[in-house]
């Protein structure tokens, strides 16, 4: 009867209560007890769940957003470094190496840092926090499980060793078959001319086989740890399980087997964010060996650069104070100057030049006889060993490199074109020219009518750097650009040795006007270019032999003068009766 009753009133007692009004005990970490209605137990759940999710967004996107941060800032601090390094860099590194380290490695880098801090922090909080919980329940079992740590401390410094040298082996053949790839492309015409598509296939695929076997090896390696950490985490549940096992056999332990499969649990608990850990070890040593690289690349030294004192009056490079630039007079000067590449290997010897404002030079000479080494010292692409260099009686370490070069135009031999307009490639290096500006500067060059001819005129596109155009028409762009300058100071570097003579004849026309009254150096093969210059100096070995314009030069009947007629006999009846007139 009594339970009976009991149960009415349970009944009667429910009738009156709601569900969700019905008090249960839930238990935290480190045996924190709270009683709590139902409705708040789930209330509870639904909002850790919400602060789950919110919290899995925010991770996605804020490592993310650091990735994408730390990959741009890499890339925009690989290009400045691109800038300020001077013209003997580029003569040791490759193009295609270069883009691999502000490509390829940046974005890696980016990708392993953000995605693997999370990793770590988030491993490290379930590491601490399973330690914890489980130290709360049973020391011994605690002891027990990490037992095993001080060998995971050992292999893992082993391992990361041979992944590192492995993934620095892979790197390696990577960035190799990527200046290969750059080298091939820009010379797959000369590949075609040659009929060498076999040959350069098959080399591409010994390149790719190398990779393949290097990355196989990284692979390999890296793949070890995560299995040898499962190993270790399998034994210490198989210690858990037996000593767990005689722990309860035993009286005087208070444990039972509920307990035991709470720490097989607890295993798992720590050793899942140590296999995490080990992962993000493995990654960490693939993307060290790419953060070595573009390392090497933002530590190059920067062997020509403007001293502290200059910068304070002229800025940097990629900060000009143009306000304190002004136009230069155009006199140069030269006091003993040499110059080597390679130590003991003396490309200019010491020699004494002087070049009058407003005249004209020509140099002339066979190749590697230093023609172009020397205007590439005017221009401060390099320095000298030894001697001075004067522009307006000014030492020209002490004006700035950006100063310096704005009042120099340079018309190379091989021509620059970008992958746009007429009208952008015209004014490039020029700031806010008038269309007028561009117009007259491409009349001059002789370059107007073709252009004119094109669908849209100055506004047409050039694909690929100008790929549908001739050498000599992209030389005429070039000519066109340095007439908008209007430099104090040109260098003609084989500016025509591209174009046809029927262009060569139109243009030296043009070139007549716009190098009278401004300093100019030539560098010239034909010499037929050059007949008028004010002086010509004739170079061998690095040393200037014979120095005049080109009547005194005829008479001594010198060096230039076996140059000259060698070319003379070669020319059509026409073309000598001209420069005979000359």
């Amino acid at each position: 009867n009594a339970g009976a009753i009991a149960a009415a009133e349970d009944s009667a007692f429910f009738a009156h209560q709601s569900i969700w009004e019905v008090t249960i005990p839930v238990t935290f970490i480190f045996h924190i007890k709270v009683n709590m209605s139902f409705l708040a137990f789930a209330i509870s759940l639904g909002a850790m769940a919400l602060i789950r999710s919110f919290m899995i967004f925010l991770n996605f996107y804020l490592t993310n957003l650091v990735s994408m941060h730390v990959m741009l800032d890499l890339r925009k601090e690989s290009f400045e470094k691109i800038q300020k390094l001077p013209f003997a860099y580029f003569d040791r590194v490759s193009s295609g190496w270069l883009i691999a380290r502000v490509q390829g490695d940046t974005a890696s880098l980016g990708d392993v840092i953000a995605w693997s801090m999370s990793s770590i922090v988030w491993s490290a909080f379930q590491l601490v926090f399973a330690i914890a919980t489980m130290f709360s329940v049973n020391v011994k079992l605690s002891l027990i499980i990490l037992a095993s740590l001080p060998l995971v401390m050992i292999i893992a410094p082993i391992f990361e060793r041979k992944i590192l040298k492995s993934h620095r082996a892979a790197r390696n053949a990577q960035s190799y078959y990527v200046g290969y790839l750059s080298e091939a492309i820009s010379g797959m015409k000369t590949i075609k001319t040659l009929s060498l598509e076999d040959a350069e296939f098959d080399e591409a695929n010994q390149i790719t086989d190398d990779i393949k076997i290097k990355r196989n090896r990284a692979i390999r390696i890296s793949g070890i740890l995560p299995p040898l950490m499962t190993i270790i985490s399998g034994a210490a549940t198989t210690l858990v399980i037996l000593l767990g096992n005689r722990m309860v056999l035993d009286a005087s332990t208070a444990i039972n087997v509920a307990t035991i499969v709470l720490f097989i649990g607890f295993v798992q608990q720590v050793y899942s964010p140590l296999e995490n850990l080990a992962e993000v070890i493995s990654e960490f040593m693939a993307a060290q060996a790419g953060a070595e690289k573009v390392m090497q690349l933002l530590e190059a030294p920067i062997s020509i650069d403007d001293s502290e004192d200059v910068k304070r009056v002229y800025g940097d490079l990629l900060h000009p104070k143009k306000e304190t630039y002004s136009r230069f007079k155009g006199d140069i000067l030269m006091k003993g100057v040499s110059f080597y590449y390679n130590k003991g290997e003396e490309i200019i010897h010491p020699l004494d030049l002087h070049v009058k404002e407003g005249t004209s030079l020509a140099i002339v000479g066979e190749t590697g006889s230093g023609k172009t080494t020397l205007v590439n010292l005017l221009c401060r692409f390099y320095e000298p060993q030894k001697g001075k260099i004067y522009v307006d009686d000014v030492e020209y370490r002490d004006i700035s490199l950006g100063y310096l070069r704005s009042n120099i135009g340079y018309v190379q031999q091989t021509p620059f074109v970008l992958r746009s307009s007429f009208k952008e490639n015209i004014a490039y290096g020029s700031e806010n020219p008038s269309m007028e500006d561009i117009i007259n500067a491409a009349k001059k060059a002789g370059i107007h009518e073709f252009i004119m001819g094109t669908k849209h005129g100055y506004d047409t596109v050039l694909e690929d750097g100008g790929a549908s155009l001739s050498q000599g028409q992209k030389q005429l762009i070039s000519f066109a650009r340095a007439i908008l300058r209007n430099p104090s100071i040109l260098i003609l570097d084989e500016a025509t040795s591209s174009i046809d003579t029927e262009t060569e004849a139109a243009l030296q026309k043009a070139a007549q006007e716009l190098l009278r009254g401004r300093t100019s150096i030539i560098i010239a093969h034909r010499l037929s270019t050059i007949v008028n210059s004010d002086r010509i100096l004739f170079m061998e070995n690095g040393s200037i032999l014979e120095d005049g314009n080109h009547q005194e030069l005829m008479k001594k009947k010198g060096h230039y003068y076996a140059l000259y007629m060698s070319q003379f006999q070669e020319l059509t009846v026409d073309e000598q009766l001209s420069l005979e007139g000359k």
